[in-house]
């Protein structure tokens, strides 16, 4: 074998990645598709927000006159829920782009500190919304049924309660569940790189 042949081996076996930085970016391609799934959502439901806000602020502006404190209340409180809600949810996103070959540690843990607040914006954050979004619909519902009759009213209150948890229910079961089951198992792998990282180190 010639020494250019022996040299050209020698620089092919030098640049093949080890099993770790091969690991590493398998999961950083896995975070990158949780995270633009998560961002397709969050634009989708920012814009849905949006339209949300443009339409009951014309009915307030439309109506403001001929209702009470109790309906600029519960208003208000929609509007802010929208808006924390937002927040809460744009938080699970990572802005910050990290290198995982050239930054493990930070990596790490920059992912599992997203993920876990991705999972509690769906089993807590989620329900508390949805709870006090329910409330101020009825707060609303009851101020502007005033001069209905109560067969009316309390058909509206039921309808509107029946539409926000029944849609609730099937995110449940249809979507959190699976989305759920991929954020434990990324998890899960990151935080067995993080035990082998750190055991490394000692």
């Amino acid at each position: 074998m010639e020494f250019e042949d022996i040299q050209k081996s020698w620089h092919q076996q030098a640049v093949q990645p080890s099993p770790d930085t091969e690991m590493l970016n398998l999961k950083q391609n896995n975070w990158q598709k949780n995270q633009q799934k998560l961002k397709r959502a969050n634009v989708g439901m920012s814009l849905g927000f949006l339209a949300a806000m443009v339409g009951i602020g014309w009915v307030y502006i439309s109506f403001k006159d001929e209702y009470g404190m109790a309906f600029k209340l519960s208003i208000a409180v929609v509007y802010f829920l929208m808006i924390a809600f937002l927040f809460v949810s744009w938080r699970s996103y990572s802005f910050k782009q990290i290198n995982a070959v050239s930054n493990n540690q930070d990596y790490i843990e920059q992912q599992i500190k997203k993920l876990m607040w991705q999972k509690d914006v769906i089993t807590k954050y989620t329900s508390i919304y949805t709870v006090l979004l329910w409330m101020a619909m009825m707060l609303y519902i009851w101020e502007i049924t005033m001069e209905a009759t109560l067969t009316f009213r309390y058909t509206a209150m039921a309808i509107t309660s029946l539409y926000i948890f029944g849609i609730t229910f099937w995110n449940r079961v249809k979507k959190k569940q699976r989305q759920l089951n991929e954020i434990n198992v990324l998890i899960n792998d990151l935080g067995e790189m993080r035990s082998g990282l750190n055991s490394s180190l000692k």
